[in-house]
């Protein structure tokens, strides 16, 4: 996706070309739009879960509690601080980590400039404002071109991101079951050499 700025001017629409015919260039990004959603509302639900699982393995009560009005980005920040310091604990070494971290905050970035850019004002060359910002030159509009394969691409960031999740989440439960074992054997052999 190429982006691009445009001062705003006097009006909220100054700044943003002819967007006359906005509608008719996005008719068919709107089926991938609502992927997008549906999609990351799935990865969400699998980062709450994980991090439900993580306060108590009885109940999500707890968990959801803590994460009902907490915003996407906090709860991969949270879920990095308890990764890392298992990882940590550990003395694990996981190379895919990062960049499953790195996914998840992309992740959210992406879905925010979808779902909050202002499609009906989308210009003849595609560009689409996605946020205001405070820039060098005052207050600007930023400006995403998108296309149905930029669209396509995210929707596969998202499901990949959240197969890695659940592929991660299961790599640190089988390392906890291998050091349940490995503890509870030990403790067997000290009880029988006693």
């Amino acid at each position: 996706m190429k982006v691009k700025k445009s001062p705003v001017g006097q009006n909220i629409l100054d700044g943003l070309g002819d967007t006359e015919n906005g509608y008719e260039h996005i008719e068919d990004f709107i089926p991938w739009i609502g992927e997008i959603v549906v999609a990351f509302n799935g990865l969400e639900a699998s980062l709450d879960s994980v991090l439900c699982e993580t306060f108590s393995d009885r109940s999500d009560q707890k968990g959801l509690l803590v994460l009902h009005s907490m915003m996407y980005s906090t709860k991969v920040d949270l879920y990095k601080k308890f990764s890392d310091d298992f990882i940590r604990a550990f003395d694990w070494d996981f190379p895919e980590y990062k960049s499953l971290i790195s996914s998840l905050k992309e992740c959210g970035v992406l879905r925010n400039k979808v779902v909050h850019a202002n499609w009906e004002y989308t210009d003849e060359e595609g560009y689409t404002q996605v946020k205001y910002k405070v820039g060098n030159e005052g207050l600007e509009h930023e400006l995403c071109q998108f296309s149905e394969n930029s669209l396509k691409k995210i929707v596969e960031n998202i499901y990949e991101t959240r197969h890695a999740l659940g592929e991660f989440d299961e790599e640190c439960s089988y390392k906890i079951s291998e050091w349940n074992n490995t503890v509870a054997n030990n403790n067997d052999v000290r009880n029988r050499s006693e």
